[in-house]
């Protein structure tokens, strides 16, 4: 790391001379919104580097972040309810305004308990892993673990938008003993989701996004939280018992369930048996029972829901129930068979969902095997030489790049676009490092300026989640035409780019014009107003 520098957007080593990071465009002109950390602030006696802010929640910020000391990226989440606060920028301290002491206190102390407790719980369970929890600058923060995976959303999209109600059962396994620890401490989810459970490439699952704390959530899940949920009442375990209703209900029939606020005035919802005549009878009435509308009739935790499933009746009530249902040695043994076709047909389903992770696998080993095999042969070809001598740099000034055969083997290239009067378009007009320099084994990046004409192209950026004023800075950096259009959309956060004209990575002329959409932001005036068109920038 002597000779490298961390991007601060991604937290990927970015090689020495590089201008921007190859991994995901950012060229450090960006920052953090104003109220923020700065990028580059040092929490933890200086063992936690901060980055760019990735998510704003109702009362907390998650930022990138370095574990410097163990050497590998996290989430920092800082304790940041939204109104009552200020940030005083030469001490980065946080210090509630008048009259907002008293709930500053009561949530910062809320925030160190829930996640508190959620260190306590044991390495195997199902959610996110705090590592460290931190007092500073007048406010608290979690250290968490990353998990890269895809969204159960995305595998249901990957498995032509549908599982079996047995590899749903599978997936939703290790959420259900999650929760059952979560409550088992007081603490609740308050908004799953098929957008927060992940599952990576080894099978392992995790539920994401936690609330943990009285205000519910701004961003709800439509067709997923319960009706007091969505109605903005204090999220509870019974509510999370409604959610895991609804996402077996999306994941079986492949439609998410109806609003939970529209269910209160006119329920429609029917049940899964009646959509789908494969759904056994006890898991339709399990997932009916855990969503009702009416908190006193609901199923009232996710063990019952568990049992449920399973065709089981609570245990309060199993023993009284048996009675009914098992009066003879023929219905016994009747229950007994179904159960075994049952146990077959699920571990049918179990054997077609690991496939089914067995080639998602396959699929993200296969993307980087280009880049693996091209690693081999440099690491073989840089064997043949000693470690300690030094390469000079080429000379590539004043050629054409179409036709100049790079020596990938011995060096990385980054070509950057430029534009020189009087140049011929496609020839190198300048490098760095300049030709001769010698170049050891550890700082052989050659960046190429290449002359192109005034229409020259680029790749487009990915500027979903950015605040208008970094989405913008970083078209300026690629030279990228673009309008911004105000256009209000459901679920979205003031402020916040949420979809563009043109999809990232796809090349663009830079006399094409991007549109971006951003979610108006009621407190800011510039932001009110617009029609499609009417703000436009070179």
């Amino acid at each position: 790391m002597s000779d490298r520098k961390l991007c601060m957007c991604c937290m990927s080593p970015v090689p020495s001379g590089a201008l921007a990071c190859p991994s995901c465009g950012y060229n450090g002109s960006q920052q953090n919104p104003e109220g923020l950390l700065p990028i580059g602030s040092r929490i933890g006696k200086g063992k936690y580097l901060i980055g760019r802010a990735e998510e704003i929640h109702t009362e907390c910020v998650d930022y990138i972040g370095f574990d410097v000391t163990g050497y590998k990226v996290c989430t920092v989440r800082e304790f940041l309810p939204a109104g009552g606060i200020v940030r005083v920028s030469s001490e980065m301290s946080m210090q509630p305004i008048a009259g907002a002491e008293k709930r500053f206190r009561s949530g910062l102390n809320r925030f160190m308990s829930s996640y508190g407790a959620m260190r306590e719980l044991p390495d195997d369970c199902a959610v996110p892993k705090v590592k460290d929890l931190i007092q500073q600058n007048g406010t608290a923060y979690a250290v968490i673990d990353r998990f890269s995976g895809m969204t159960l959303r995305e595998l249901l999209r990957r498995n032509g938008g549908t599982l079996s109600v047995a590899q749903t059962q599978i997936v939703m396994e290790p959420v259900m003993d999650a929760l059952e620890a979560v409550h088992a401490k007081g603490l609740f989810h308050g908004n799953i989701s098929p957008d927060n459970i992940l599952i990576d490439n080894n099978g392992d699952v995790r539920l994401d996004e936690f609330c943990t704390g009285d205000t519910p959530s701004t961003q709800k899940a439509v067709g997923f939280c319960s009706p007091e949920s969505e109605s903005g009442e204090k999220p509870q375990s019974i509510s999370d018992v409604y959610s895991l209703g609804a996402v077996f209900y999306r994941c079986v029939l492949g439609v998410a369930p109806q609003d939970g606020v529209q269910r209160k005035n006119f329920d429609t919802l029917t049940t899964m048996a009646e959509v789908s005549e494969d759904v056994p009878g006890e898991v339709s009435d399990a997932v009916w029972n855990a969503m009702l509308v009416n908190r006193a009739n609901r199923t009232a935790s996710v063990h019952d829901f568990r049992r449920a499933l399973n065709g089981e009746q609570p245990e309060e009530a199993s023993q009284a129930v048996s009675q009914l249902f098992f009066s003879s040695e023929e219905e016994t043994a009747e229950k007994e068979e179904e159960k075994k076709k049952r146990n077959i047909w699920r571990y049918l389903s179990l054997i077609s969902l690991c496939l089914l992770i067995v080639m998602t696998a396959v699929y993200f080993v296969s993307v980087d095997s280009a880049k693996k095999e091209r690693e081999r042969r440099r690491a073989e070809e840089q064997e043949k030489l000693p470690e300690s001598i030094a390469i000079e740099a080429p000379d590539y000034r004043g050629k054409k790049i179409s036709e100049t055969e790079l020596d990938t083997i011995s060096f990385d290239f980054v070509m950057i676009s430029t534009y020189t009067e009087g140049e011929e378009e496609d020839v190198i007009v300048n490098q760095d490092p300049y030709p001769g320099t010698d170049m050891g084994p550890d700082h052989r990046t050659i960046t190429l300026f290449v002359n192109s004409s005034k229409k020259i192209t680029a790749v487009m950026p990915d500027l979903t989640g950015l605040y208008l004023p970094n989405a913008e800075q970083l078209l300026e950096s690629y030279n990228i035409k673009y309008s911004v259009v105000f256009e209000e959309a459901e679920d979205r956060f003031p402020g916040l780019v949420y979809e563009q004209s043109i999809d990232s990575g796809e090349e663009i002329k830079l006399t094409e014009t991007v549109t971006i959409k951003v979610q108006p932001d009621p407190f800011d005036h510039d932001m009110q107003g617009q029609t499609p068109g009417e703000e436009e920038t070179e």
